[in-house]
């Protein structure tokens, strides 16, 4: 059961920051004919890919949950303050 929660929440988890990674570094809507890439996105997503990394060894595994946390808040605080405002 554990690893199957610990799986389930890896794709979750990894699916929801994925494509809002992606969604965020991408070039948007934009007015003009020239399209702006915001890569600094691409950051939270390797964040993500080392809290992944970090569940792979017994010893850091709950650190690597924790560690993949941080980027899934980051998305839901913007994405919920965007809705709110």
């Amino acid at each position: 059961m554990k690893r199957f929660m610990l799986i389930t929440w890896n794709v979750v988890t990894g699916l929801f920051v994925l494509l809002l990674t992606f969604w965020l570094a991408g070039p948007g809507i934009s007015e003009t004919e020239t399209s702006q890439y915001n890569l600094w996105y691409l950051l939270i997503l390797g964040i993500w890919l080392i809290g992944l990394g970090l569940q792979f060894k017994h010893k850091y595994k709950t650190m690597g949950v924790i560690v993949t946390l941080f980027p899934l808040m980051f998305y839901l605080v913007i994405t919920f303050r965007a809705i709110v405002y």
